[in-house]
């Protein structure tokens, strides 16, 4: 996170432009010089710097740049000498400022660069020369990377639950043990074009190489040796791509009103987690939960008190289960829980607590007036298929209905 930012350009109204552009992108405090000669105190302490190139600054972004500082150069000048002079000194980007909007670009870059810090790369190459100049051109952009030198190596990352999660595959082709070609189709058998998409290097310019690629699931091809600034321009791309992909994802799986999950994220998700239970032969456990009386709530109070009535009962049961379980809003006022690796007697006591937590509490309506709720849940533990442990856990809280209300029933 970029808490503070330092920006020095000798044009005042500019620099004045970008403060007030960062300012609206990154919560961050901003110190302004227009002074080259001026002397810094703590010029080391900043986490990001906005620099216009001149003669008297060069020496100042070399320093920085030799302390692995997050640097984007300003400058009025585009031209080739000025372009490979900033490219040496490997800034994570440069703006030329002629053009209105290049004010909010740079505020879009150190939005970026700030976005960055979530990001891993992970890097397949045999060569070690490849393996570091990638590793500094993401170390430019604040981005984190994993190095594999083949593509067996690479899978097997991707395969172990204890590995941290992926972005972007940046790969070879030729490699040994398993090459770039077979690392992409065994990717795609298991991640999406959309999901993880995978950038490959090849010395080859073949276009019937680059076409197999393409058509087996890469996203995008380069030649080496690569320009950096073109590397680092697809590597963006994808990653920009893949963050559009996973929001909209996101937005069709998340209930709009309560924040949480739905039915489409619970059957994608809940499925795969079942499965590895059962291979593992580890319990687990679904819940259904129903709202008592949640039609007399809307019809007595409206139906934004009913809106009110389940964030209410999502954030109790939030606070109330745990981190590893999967709650989503189902339909109306029903909520599903799966509870993996867990026995059934365990599953009981987290539900029951559930319940009780949910009884004891109270929504306040207005100054004067409150509501307690209650709530109904059946449990299944016995490992079937989704949709048969769905039916079961809902036969047995409509029992816990028909029986008297706010309690647990199950009958495995």
């Amino acid at each position: 996170m970029f808490n503070s930012t330092l920006i020095i350009d000798d044009d005042t109204l500019f620099s004045t432009i970008i403060r007030e552009n960062i300012e609206i992108s990154l919560n961050t405090t901003i110190d302004s010089f227009d002074d080259y000669n001026v002397k810094i105190d703590r010029l080391f302490e900043y986490d990001l710097y906005i620099i216009r190139l001149d003669i008297q600054t060069e020496s100042i972004i070399k320093k920085l740049s030799d302390e692995d500082k997050f640097i984007i150069i300003t400058t009025n000048y585009d031209n080739k000498e000025t372009r490979e002079k900033i490219l040496s000194l490997h800034v994570a980007d440069y703006v030329v400022t002629n053009a209105p909007s290049s004010a909010t670009y740079i505020a879009k870059v150190a939005k970026r660069l700030e976005s960055n810090e979530a990001k891993r790369i992970l890097i397949v190459d045999d060569s070690k020369i490849i393996l570091l100049q990638i590793a500094i051109l993401l170390g430019t952009q604040n981005i984190n990377y994993v190095q594999c030198r083949d593509g067996k190596e690479a899978w097997d990352y991707l395969n172990d639950t204890n590995s941290q999660p992926i972005d972007l595959v940046v790969t070879d082709y030729e490699m040994p043990k398993m090459n770039g070609y077979e690392l992409v189709k065994q990717i795609r058998t298991r991640y999406s074009f959309e999901e993880l998409p995978v950038l490959v290097l090849s010395g080859t310019q073949d276009t019937y190489m680059i076409s197999r690629f393409l058509k087996v699931g890469a996203n995008d091809y380069i030649t080496k040796p690569f320009i950096n600034e073109e590397f680092m321009g697809r590597v963006t791309n994808a990653l920009l791509v893949a963050e559009m992909f996973n929001k909209i994802k996101n937005m069709a799986m998340t209930d709009q009103l309560t924040g949480i999950h739905n039915r489409l994220y619970f059957y994608e998700t809940a499925t795969k987690v079942l499965n590895i239970a059962s291979r593992a032969n580890q319990p687990s456990a679904i819940a259904m939960v129903d709202i008592d009386n949640f039609k007399n709530i809307n019809d007595t109070f409206g139906h934004e008190v009913g809106d009110r009535a389940l964030i209410h009962i999502v954030e109790t049961m939030k606070n109330t289960l745990r981190s590893s379980d999967i709650f989503v809003r189902f339909g109306g006022e029903e909520f599903v829980i799966l509870l993996p690796n867990c026995p059934h007697d365990k599953a009981l006591y987290v539900m029951q607590k559930v319940c009780d937590t949910i009884e004891k509490a109270t929504l306040h309506i207005s100054s004067s007036e409150s509501l307690k709720i209650t709530v109904s849940i059946g449990i299944t533990s016995v490992l079937e298929d989704i949709d048969i442990m769905i039916d079961k856990a809902d036969k047995y809280m409509y029992y816990a209905k028909q029986h008297g209300k706010n309690q647990v029933y199950t009958q495995d």
